[in-house]
């Protein structure tokens, strides 16, 4: 069964399980870096948000196995979880004044995301961007945003420094910096199959949220490499993960730039879904002179 006809199927599944209350459309997003998904949204007739599920995922299950009602069972269990209950107030996105407290930040790819970026404000921050989304509700089940595109900005009546410097102060709030040794990171993941110590040192570290959504933009955080700085006594390295957080590692305890630059590649590679890759470049941060350098292969 190709794609396209897995596509048709899991629709039929899940409309069967959820019902005829529910309306059920498949459509294609843009997403980040240029790539495109193609997902299941479900809605009601009082509530104006439509969780998205993505299929491609499931796609690869049902190609090692997993049945198609299986799959669907799992898409269902998920718009359960993620579903809202109340039609977001579209009414106060209107009004700047109204909407100014939920108003956020996240980092991308710049040149990866042309396209993108011509559609929204936007600020070039070395090889990246930072772009702005109203928050309506964040979970350890996901996120319910709306991208803040150029219409916005005639809206609203504001500038591009109005609106970052809304989101420099709301989002350090709306997604506080969440800073641990990726030892403890692991030790969670791992906490209900093993108990064992995975670590005997602290090498790395972990910056990002406690949502772990969209947390590698907790380094425009006023002072929080300063923190960081203070925190591990030296200057560091900063390894995009994703766009979801970064690897904080000492310059004392670092290999080379080198070698960083290619595990940081390698990484994008092999194991970061493209839409989630922030970037192959590798931050220097200098506590004395305040900089943020790029290091990258050449």
């Amino acid at each position: 069964m190709d794609y396209q006809q897995f596509v048709i199927e899991i629709k039929e599944k899940v409309a069967c399980l959820l019902g005829s209350d529910l309306e059920l459309q498949i459509h294609t997003t843009l997403k980040n870096n240029g790539s495109e998904r193609t997902g299941i949204s479900i809605s009601t007739e009082n509530v104006n948000a439509s969780p998205t599920i993505y299929l491609e995922e499931f796609y690869s299950q049902f190609e090692l196995g997993l049945s198609l009602d299986a799959i669907a069972e799992k898409i269902v269990s998920i718009y359960n979880d993620v579903k809202l209950d109340t039609s977001i107030p579209i009414q106060i996105i209107r009004q700047f004044s109204e909407i100014s407290s939920q108003i956020a930040y996240r980092l991308i790819h710049a040149q990866k995301n042309k396209e993108l970026l011509e559609t929204m404000p936007h600020i070039l921050y070395h090889d990246l961007a930072i772009v702005f989304f109203i928050l309506f509700e964040v979970d350890d089940a996901g996120t319910a945003t709306i991208p803040i595109t150029n219409p916005f900005l005639n809206l609203w009546n504001i500038d591009i420094d109005t609106l970052f410097e809304t989101a420099k102060a709301n989002t350090p709030i709306l997604l506080p910096a969440d800073f641990r040794p990726m030892r403890v990171v692991i030790e969670e993941l791992l906490s209900h199959t093993c108990n064992k110590t995975i670590f005997d040192d602290d090498i790395m570290f972990v910056l990002t949220n406690p949502f772990r959504s969209f947390g590698a933009a907790c380094i425009l955080y006023p002072g929080i490499l300063d923190q960081i700085a203070c925190q591990l006594g030296e200057n560091f390295y900063l390894l995009p993960s994703s766009i979801h957080e970064f690897i904080i590692v000492s310059e004392s305890r670092s290999p080379s730039q080198e070698e960083l630059c290619v595990l940081v590649r390698n990484t994008n590679q092999s194991h970061v879904m493209r839409e989630e890759v922030l970037s192959d470049t590798v931050y220097y941060y200098n506590f004395k002179q305040k900089t943020l350098e790029d290091i990258s292969l050449t």
